[in-house]
């Protein structure tokens, strides 16, 4: 040891012992512990089924006054084609992006295209689907959607949840660089915006994964979900962790996805997983998570490895205890409806 590390050592010593000799003592301040940010999401920004969502959708593409950005993984609905055509006409910027792999979608882009109305298909790998389901007024409402803009897609039991904070901007920047890639032509959306902080996370693709992974990982009492499918190894896993430490683990699944999904609820049901099947009619669109009664997250898609893995996916985190709150009285309701 050095001489002036040692002098430095007996020096520290002696300050410490007087401080015990004259009865001081340190207090270590404590870390106060790190707030979890809430949303101010309200209840009335949910629309549940067909009726709720469809009626949302028109009410909100004829309230646009600049633009009117989709992406969709199918579209066909006649109506709101129509609509659509009629705000590009009078002067708004329609832009649409939707999935090429999809039948549905062919028509669709040739009839709004030969009106003039930017449409494209987003540029996947083949195998890979655009599963987005959003859109977005004038950059500053957005509604993001669990089913797709078809006939059978808007009939099924599904959910459509309104953003009208920061998070729809952010949905505004995510959609330009869609485009952009689909394109090479940006779009302009502002660099910040001054619309209210809403604390609601948006993530992409295997992000999608990780939101749900952390949400899992932090309940301490319940853990509801209604999906279409779910197989994806990790999730189960964690789910199983989840029941091992008392957590109320409960899926509704769609009963048309049975079979796919069936050794893996098998094994989620030996674990302390209560599953029931929702009925075929109708069908059961939304991929949602409900966590504590106090957040809860809306997938593109089921939990799959191909979601998470080779897809395009969306997703938001809502931390809003009202709006979980009306979700949570929707899963008790289906949970009392379907099947063991």
């Amino acid at each position: 040891m050095s001489k002036r590390r040692f002098v430095f050592s007996i020096l520290f010593l002696l300050f410490f012992s007087i401080l015990l000799l004259s009865g001081c003592s340190f207090k270590i301040p404590k870390l106060a512990p790190k707030v979890a940010p809430i949303s101010k999401l309200p209840a009335e920004a949910l629309f549940i089924d067909k009726d709720a969502i469809y009626n949302q959708t028109i009410a909100l593409i004829e309230s646009a006054q600049t633009s009117i950005y989709v992406e969709q993984a199918e579209f066909d609905d006649p109506r709101l084609i129509q609509l659509l055509l009629t705000k590009s006409r009078s002067g708004i910027d329609v832009r649409i992006l939707l999935d090429q792999w999809q039948k549905v979608n062919r028509g669709t882009l040739d009839l709004l295209k030969s009106q003039n109305v930017s449409i494209q298909f987003y540029p996947a790998q083949k195998g890979q689907i655009d599963h987005t389901k959003y859109m977005i007024i004038d950059q500053s409402r957005a509604l993001i959607y669990g089913p797709p803009w078809t006939t059978s897609g808007l009939l099924a039991h599904d959910l459509a949840v309104e953003l009208s904070g920061r998070s729809a901007w952010k949905t505004a920047t995510l959609f330009s660089k869609d485009w952009e890639f689909t394109t090479t032509f940006p779009l302009t959306v502002a660099k910040t915006s001054l619309l209210p902080e809403d604390n609601i996370v948006l993530a992409l693709n295997a992000n999608v994964k990780q939101q749900l992974t952390e949400q899992i990982l932090t309940s301490t009492k319940s853990i509801w979900i209604e999906i279409s499918e779910i197989t994806e190894p990790d999730l189960k896993q964690s789910l199983i962790d989840a029941a091992a430490k008392g957590r109320d683990v409960r899926i509704i699944v769609n009963q048309t996805n049975a079979n796919k999904t069936s050794d893996t609820l098998a094994t989620l049901k030996e674990n302390g997983v209560h599953i029931r099947y929702y009925p075929k009619q109708p069908d059961l669109g939304m991929n949602l998570a409900i966590f504590d009664n106090s957040s809860f997250i809306l997938s593109s898609s089921g939990w799959t490895f191909n979601s998470f893995v080779t897809n395009h996916e969306f997703s938001i985190t809502v931390p809003s205890p009202t709006a979980s709150d009306k979700l949570g009285q929707v899963f008790n309701q289906d949970w009392e409806r379907s099947i063991d």
